[in-house]
């Protein structure tokens, strides 16, 4: 089962952080599949996760990952050190990532290829700024973002795309559910009828994703899950999530 249900920790965590929220987690969690349940801790978390005998099966993978495998990068961390690290996937392309630290297109294609190749699951990252939403502009930069990345790929395998409106993140404001399930169809439309050999596992929905809002995102057909930013922080508001996917997916 791929993975649908993925916690972005962001800037936050420490060993006793990851280790009561494991135990949140599970005390709180009513499901039996685990494997398609991430966490993207900070990269120095990752062993401390993957270790951690409270966790039962979570996937762990990285927030991001550099373009390159070795060489004068000093402060990144390779793809090839997170799967050593025991993990299993990558967020790639992360608007935060775009526009706090000036990531291109160009970028995000060598990391995905990177990601791959190195078994991890890759993430790719896409959405549209405040701007871009009022200009009625979504679905063509969408499809830009789409087709510029993945066409300077060669090697992504397993690819999972995370729609998320820049504007959402973190603002409490989402898309009504039936324009997120369009958007979704019209990602998967465009990854089938332009590159119709790769892999495209799911697509998932983040941007201010709750326990309040959560039913009404995944009730939608084409929504195949979340990346969850603020709602991630507490083991027990992600177990709830998680529970609440279940029953909405009939999982």
């Amino acid at each position: 089962m791929p993975l649908t249900l993925l916690a972005n920790w962001k800037l936050n965590g420490s060993k006793s952080f990851s280790q009561a929220w494991l135990k949140d987690f599970f005390v709180n969690y009513t499901g039996i599949e685990i494997s398609s349940i991430g966490i993207a801790p900070p990269s120095i978390l990752i062993d401390e996760l993957v270790q951690n005998p409270e966790n039962l099966g979570i996937a762990i993978g990285s927030q991001n990952i550099d373009q390159f495998l070795l060489g004068a990068r000093t402060g990144e961390i390779s793809a090839s050190m997170v799967k050593d690290a025991g993990g299993a996937f990558s967020i790639i392309g992360h608007s935060e990532r775009r526009i706090l630290f000036q990531e291109t297109n160009g970028d995000i294609s060598l990391k995905l290829d990177l990601a791959s190749e190195c078994k991890l699951t890759p993430i790719f990252c896409i959405g549209e700024s405040n701007d871009e939403k009022q200009q009625n502009k979504t679905k063509d930069v969408l499809k830009n973002q789409i087709i510029e990345v993945l066409s300077h790929c060669s090697k992504v395998q397993g690819l999972i795309i995370a729609y998320e409106p820049v504007w959402a993140i973190g603002s409490g404001d989402t898309p009504e559910p039936k324009e997120i399930n369009s958007i979704h169809e019209m990602i998967k439309d465009i990854v089938q009828s332009h590159f119709s050999k790769l892999d495209l596992q799911a697509v998932l929905y983040g941007g201010s994703v709750n326990i309040e809002n959560s039913t009404s995102i995944f009730k939608e057909k084409e929504v195949d899950g979340a990346l969850v930013g603020g709602c991630s922080l507490k083991g027990k508001d992600f177990a709830i999530l998680a529970n609440i996917f279940n029953k909405t997916k009939g999982l």
